[in-house]
């Protein structure tokens, strides 16, 4: 399992958001999975309005959702990595992307199926 380490001061809400939703029960280990995460954001986020100056933070991400190489195929309607479904949060464009991007980069190393997790410090 791979630690992709964060600032918990330069990510702060996302920090925040990590803990509520590992604390409602998402789990706190992903599963890489790039194939459908877009379709994964989408059909999540396709009934949450959109807020000026805000994105719509998902945990767990995107890219961290489903199963790679699993047996489920298309968008299945589930809880934990394993469908469509996360927890959204509000948070400021600016970090929300700036954390994205973060996590693309430190991802770009990974194939599809390795287990990560973020880690605040």
């Amino acid at each position: 399992m791979q630690r992709l380490r964060f600032s918990a001061a330069k990510f702060p809400n996302i920090k925040a958001h990590v803990d509520a939703a590992v604390a409602k029960g998402w789990p706190r280990v992903m599963v890489l999975n790039r194939p459908g995460s877009d379709q994964r954001r989408d059909r999540l986020l396709e009934d949450i309005p959109t807020k000026a100056g805000f994105d719509r933070d998902e945990y767990p991400a995107a890219v961290g959702r489903g199963r790679a190489n699993g047996n489920q195929r298309g968008l299945v309607r589930g809880i934990n990595p394993i469908g469509w479904m996360a927890d959204v949060m509000y948070v400021r464009s600016s970090e929300n992307r700036s954390h994205g991007s973060s996590l693309g980069a430190k991802l770009r190393r990974f194939c599809n199926g390795t287990r990560f997790r973020y880690v605040f410090g």
